[in-house]
């Protein structure tokens, strides 16, 4: 009888037992909690770990990347138009020079980690491969400029539906088929990172095609339209990967990532629908136009992604429960 009642003790005890909901080892109250999930000392500072620095480097990273784009178009007026045999090679140097910076700027954000994260590396090439694979014959299929009228609410309503959500689609699965639910991603801010670099390996295949498919590009446009792809496209994939880290560390309604994605798409769509049909005079595309547009979008989405942090941690840091 006393074994029975021993017994049932300690299965109480068992029951009762919890664990952190990232490492799964057993935690002891007081309980650190975070939107009713449970963690270990070491992973709730890690979640809710300041990041000040990376705000800071990515404003500068775009202000870089508008100083090269502002370069560019001053010398294409010395340069004057390319030559044939130069339109491809320059063109695609366009797309590869930024887009290396961006990649070496992500995976500098690693620099203090006890491992690097090579994920980063491997979700920017999965964005790429199923942009190419999926995406990007899915857009030409639509066929969008036979039947989405420029600048009306048809085609403000295609770019969103169609490129918007593709693109999206895109970020978020690149995210989720590989550091999702892997140890690695183990704070709020791997959902900004990842998910910048799923855009930003999209961005890079649109730039690319940009330039393949046409035969190469002028200098002073073309860098304009790299750049701006290559800024707002790492912001949204950025708004993507906040709304996925937001929901595997706090309790969040089931919708709560569809709605990620949804703004994310909206955002894409109007992006894509201001630059290619308000942009445009007639024939003659303002560039500068786009280029200032482009680096607001990207500042303003980088800008609500730190605010949105910002206000999580607030809100979370002081919590522990017994």
């Amino acid at each position: 009888m006393q074994a029975d009642i021993t017994g049932g003790a300690s299965n109480i005890t068992e029951q009762a037992q919890q664990v952190c909901c990232v490492c799964g080892q057993p935690v002891s109250p007081s309980y650190n909690i975070i939107g009713q999930r449970i963690y270990c000392d070491h992973h709730f500072a890690i979640v809710n770990k300041q990041h000040r620095g990376f705000w800071r480097s990515a404003i500068v990273q775009i202000l870089g990347m508008g100083l090269f784009s502002a370069v560019v178009y001053f010398l294409s007026d010395y340069i004057g138009p390319l030559d044939d045999p130069w339109r491809l090679p320059v063109g695609v140097a366009l797309v590869l020079v930024p887009s290396a910076a961006w990649l070496y700027y992500f995976y500098r954000q690693d620099r203090l980690e006890p491992e690097p994260k090579m994920r980063v590396m491997q979700v920017f090439l999965l964005a790429v491969l199923l942009a190419e694979a999926l995406g990007y014959p899915l857009l030409k299929w639509f066929r969008l400029d036979d039947w989405a009228v420029s600048l009306s609410a048809i085609s403000l309503a295609a770019s969103v539906l169609v490129p918007g959500f593709i693109w999206q689609a895109i970020n978020y699965t690149s995210v989720r088929m590989l550091v999702y639910a892997t140890p690695e991603f183990d704070e709020r801010m791997d959902g900004v990172v990842y998910g910048s670099m799923a855009g930003l390996g999209v961005a890079t295949l649109l730039n690319l095609h940009y330039v393949l498919d046409n035969g190469g590009v002028a200098l002073d446009t073309g860098v304009v339209h790299i750049v701006t792809t290559l800024l707002a496209q790492a912001s949204f994939g950025g708004i993507t990967g906040y709304f996925m880290a937001q929901a595997k560390f706090e309790h969040k309604p089931v919708w709560w990532v569809p709605a990620g994605v949804v703004i994310s798409a909206i955002l894409n769509g109007l992006f894509r629908w201001l630059v290619s049909e308000v942009s445009a005079d007639g024939l003659t595309v303002a560039p500068w136009r786009s280029l200032v547009f482009g680096l607001a979008v990207a500042l303003v989405s980088f800008g609500a992604l730190l605010w949105l942090m910002q206000q999580a941690l607030r809100k979370t840091a002081p919590t522990s429960s017994t």
